[in-house]
């Protein structure tokens, strides 16, 4: 059975620098890709495939003058980059998202592996690296089968794991007992209303930061663009909407494992 988690991570300056380089390179092909794809359509009337067509041309671009500094990133990342670009088309062709659109440096940050990648006790190893620092909370039993690196808004680091344990997945309930079945009323007011009518408060985690925020926020807007300062405001007020976010996560970690454990089904 496949499982999935997401560790924090503490890479040193150097692999700090290499993971931007390795971002950068990955986006470079993200977006060569989609104006190669839009560039022969406009032009020719040419809908380039971008598996069999462009995502070759990453090999042939590395034996050249302008772009051999890509020798020096993982390979299966810039492949997977043209991957999830067909993907991204896929799912527009299909209805189910808007169109691609190219990457930009102060976007999210990711990059995915697929070969040669594990895990240890405090750390997690990719291609291309040195073992990276991490604070491993779940125990990875099993062969991993990917990890993806990626950065958050607030400067910190994490690697998502996908590793399969050997266990045959679990069978579904055959018997279901009404008196464990609750059902659940999303609100306002309160967070939730049980059918057994207990309810769950609002903590209201961003009424009771929103001082903090706006006092952020006039900081971030007084400093002028393209400044250090700008930068260290930006990351504070980063840091302030994660707080809210991770608490309003961990309220609903912890409201949903109760409503697990006490209930047989929802």
């Amino acid at each position: 059975m496949l499982r999935a988690a997401k560790f924090r991570i503490y890479p040193t300056a150097a692999q700090e620098a290499f993971l931007w380089a390795q971002w950068g390179a990955v986006r470079k092909c993200w977006n060569m890709a989609l104006f190669l794809k839009k560039h022969y359509y406009r032009t020719r009337g040419v809908s380039l495939d971008l598996i069999h067509e462009i995502k070759p041309l990453i090999a042939r671009a590395k034996k050249s003058k302008k772009y051999t500094w890509l020798k020096e990133y993982d390979s299966m990342a810039l492949q997977e980059s043209v991957r999830n670009l067909n993907k991204g088309y896929r799912a527009f062709f299909e209805g189910r998202a808007g169109y691609p659109h190219y990457k930009s440096r102060r976007g999210p940050q990711s990059s995915y592996h697929c070969t040669n990648v594990s895990v240890g006790p405090n750390y997690v190893r990719v291609p291309k690296m040195e073992p990276i620092k991490a604070r491993i909370h779940r125990e990875v039993v099993g062969k991993v089968k990917s990890i993806t690196l990626e950065a958050d808004a607030a400067g910190d680091y994490y690697a998502a794991v996908l590793w399969e344990d050997g266990l045959a997945e679990k069978d579904p309930l055959k018997e279901i007992y009404e008196d464990q079945v609750i059902g659940i009323d999303v609100g306002i007011k309160d967070l939730l209303t049980e059918s057994n009518g207990r309810k769950e408060p609002n903590p209201k985690h961003l009424k009771r930061a929103r001082k903090v925020l706006r006092r952020r926020c006039r900081q971030f807007s007084r400093t002028q663009k393209g400044s250090r300062r700008r930068e260290k405001a930006r990351r504070r007020l980063a840091r302030a909407h994660k707080r809210v976010a991770n608490a309003r996560t961990d309220n609903l970690h912890k409201v949903s494992s109760r409503l697990v454990n006490e209930s047989q089904a929802l």
